[in-house]
């Protein structure tokens, strides 16, 4: 018989407590899975939203914690638009408000210049786009419009201000059809905000060269002249150009939603670490005896520590895989959610999986080790006469 066979043999003698512990690990990797899973979505979906538009840099107020907290002076993007290699300018402002009560959170309302670039990126479903003439005028993304049950020239509320539907768009994901644009003034004067964006979106262009070196500037080289840029009365206006990815990566949002997958994983991963742990020792207390006869009859004490680990690891990988299909299930499940609906990918990256495995293989090891070590302690002959 081959030695595989041993340790599965072993855990269908006691079926249900073998249920009971690769169910404890299927949980424990199906929080971590779901949650990290979650975690990288996000952060992908927003990084995919400003490539969508061609945003090669942002720039925001230096300093800040919370990208929506940043406050710059419109006047800014002209001094941004005569620098060498910056093909375009969009300003942009964000809030976060609720479409009713079907909301669990708020929803991004960004206020674009109608005629600016980020606009003009915006694939139309019905409608129309912004115009310099509107007044009190939203584009809804056409998840939005579906959840809100909303067309175009029906009305919202926004901010207790009614503003009227003239199209819906699909943007660059389904994260991005979650979010409405109105007319950047229209926002400013809502938040009154006047003459303020959280941030300016620029696109570079490949192609120019800065006159004063006859060369293209690189990105470093942008980076470093936003920075040292300076009002009319020589005070640095304290500014900084992040690339796409590093913006995403350095926000508050995204950090924070790292910071609690990673509790949270850390703490299912010690439940599902106990609970292995109390399986395997209850299982070599249990067996004491059979163990000192398996030693009597000659077996070696790696071949007793592969038998238990073997178990422990069978359970754990057991567990992983059923954690991993529950993940998906429940991503799915929570992907069509009408409350939370474009927030979270229903997709789960090869990386993401291997970390769950790993997870469960690592709480297999650490479950398994010392009821292991125990059981190569027992000689036979004290084995054989334990009660």
């Amino acid at each position: 018989m081959p030695f595989f066979v041993v340790p599965l043999k072993n855990l269908l003698r006691r079926k249900f407590r073998s249920l009971l512990t690769a169910l404890g690990i299927a949980l424990s990797v199906a929080t971590v899975v779901s949650l990290v899973g979650f975690a990288l979505g996000l952060e992908q979906s927003s990084v995919e939203v400003y490539r969508g538009h061609g945003i090669d840099l942002v720039v925001l107020r230096s300093g800040v914690t919370e990208r929506l907290t940043s406050n710059l002076d419109e006047k800014i993007a002209g001094l941004l638009t005569e620098l060498p290699g910056i093909a375009a300018v969009n300003p942009s402002l964000t809030d976060l408000v609720s479409f009713g009560d079907g909301s669990l959170i708020g929803i991004p309302v960004h206020g674009w210049p109608a005629n600016g670039f980020a606009v003009e990126t915006l694939q139309i479903i019905s409608g129309r786009r912004l115009s310099t003439d509107d007044r009190d005028a939203v584009m809804l993304g056409n998840a939005l419009a579906d959840s809100l049950r909303k067309r175009v020239g029906d009305t919202v509320e926004i901010e207790s201000q009614a503003f009227r539907v003239v199209g819906t768009f699909h943007g660059a994901n389904l994260f991005e059809d979650t979010t409405a644009v109105v007319p950047l003034a229209h926002l400013q004067r809502l938040m009154d905000r006047p003459a303020q964006v959280t941030e300016f979106q620029l696109k570079l262009d490949d192609q120019a060269d800065d006159p004063a070196t006859g060369q293209r500037p690189t990105i470093a080289a942008l980076r470093q002249q936003i920075t040292q840029l300076r009002n009319a009365q020589g005070k640095r206006l304290g500014l900084i150009a992040l690339p796409t990815q590093e913006y995403i990566t350095a926000s508050s949002e995204t950090k924070l939603v790292r910071a609690m997958a990673a509790v949270t994983s850390l703490i299912a991963f010690v439940i599902g670490s106990i609970g292995m742990l109390n399986t395997m020792i209850m299982s070599v207390w249990e067996r004491t005896q059979e163990i000192g006869a398996l030693r009597a009859i000659g077996w070696r004490k790696s071949r007793v520590l592969r038998m238990i680990l073997g178990e422990s690891l069978l359970l754990s990988i057991t567990g992983g895989l059923v954690g991993i299909i529950l993940a998906w299930m429940l991503m799915q499940l929570l992907s069509h959610s009408s409350s939370i609906q474009g927030l979270i990918r229903p997709e789960l990256s090869l990386s993401v999986v291997w970390q769950g495995l790993l997870l469960a293989t690592v709480a297999g090891v650490i479950g398994g080790i010392y009821p292991a070590y125990r059981a190569t302690r027992l000689t036979p002959s004290k084995a054989l006469r334990y009660e």
